[in-house]
C-alpha cells in the first residue's frame, strides 16, 4: 500500500510539473509565425517580375534592331512592342550606342 501511495505521489508530482511548464508556453501567433515567409515570397515575386520585365525590354530592343538595323534612340521607340503589358520604362538606363539596358540603381 505504501508503495502504491508513493507511486501516486510521484505521478501527481510529475503531472503537476508538466502542467506548470505547459502553462508558460505562449499561444502561437500565425501572423508572426508565417509573416516572414509571406514577405519573403512577396519580395521574390517582385524580383522575378522585375527580371521578366527587363528581359522583355531587352528582347524588344533586339527585335527593333533586327527590323530596323539600328538600335532605338530611346526606349520610347519600343513602347508599342510591349502591347498590353505596360512596363514603366523610366526604371531603366539605356545606351542607344550598343542597345544595352539595365535597371536604374
Amino acid at each position: 500500500m505504501r508503495k502504491e501511495c508513493c507511486l501516486q505521489v510521484l505521478f501527481l508530482s510529475v503531472l503537476s510539473i508538466f502542467l506548470i511548464f505547459a502553462c508558460d508556453e505562449k499561444p502561437k501567433n500565425p501572423v508572426a509565425e508565417y509573416g516572414d515567409a509571406l514577405v519573403t515570397s512577396y519580395k521574390k515575386g517582385q524580383i522575378a517580375g522585375e527580371e521578366a520585365n527587363l528581359d522583355a525590354v531587352r528582347k524588344s530592343i533586339e527585335a527593333y534592331h533586327a527590323t530596323n538595323d539600328r538600335y532605338p534612340q530611346s526606349l520610347d521607340e519600343i513602347k508599342d512592342l510591349f502591347g498590353q503589358n505596360e512596363i514603366d520604362l523610366s526604371k531603366y538606363d539605356y545606351n542607344p550606342q550598343n542597345g544595352e539596358v539595365s535597371v536604374k540603381k
